[in-house]
């Protein structure tokens, strides 16, 4: 009967290049791992950035709109007329004008202050700051 013949290995440190290896590849991976989470977190910020601007034009197109309507509503016959006797002040050939004045009112006299009390000496200042 014949044994297989079976080697071990020496048990023992790795080699050299396999422990400078693990030295120089350890860190790099870790660096990797951190500048890919860096990157996805800016990758979110500006996602949510984005949808911020959009909602605003949004926002600003839909002003947009309703400034253009009013420019289109000021420039009709009647809103031009509106504004020229309103703010001003014109009227149309063969109006008459009116203009109310209103009657001075005099104002009331102002009353007139009650006199300062005298100022209390420094030490009843003081009795009054401590004692209360």
């Amino acid at each position: 009967m014949t044994q297989p013949i079976v080697l071990r290995r020496p048990t023992g440190p790795p080699p050299l290049a396999l422990r400078l290896a693990a030295v120089l590849v350890v860190p790099l991976l870790l660096y990797a791992l951190v500048a890919t989470g860096q990157k996805a977190v800016d990758n979110y910020r500006l996602n949510r950035e984005a949808d911020g601007l959009r909602a605003e034009i949004l926002g600003l197109r839909s002003d947009n709109i309703q400034l253009q309507k009013q420019i289109e509503q000021a420039r009709t016959d009647t809103a031009i007329e509106a504004i020229a006797r309103e703010q001003l002040g014109l009227i149309r050939p063969g109006d008459h004008p009116l203009v109310l004045v209103a009657q001075s009112v005099q104002p009331p006299p102002a009353p007139t202050p009650a006199p300062a009390a005298p100022p209390q000496p420094a030490w009843r200042q003081w009795w009054d700051y401590l004692f209360g």
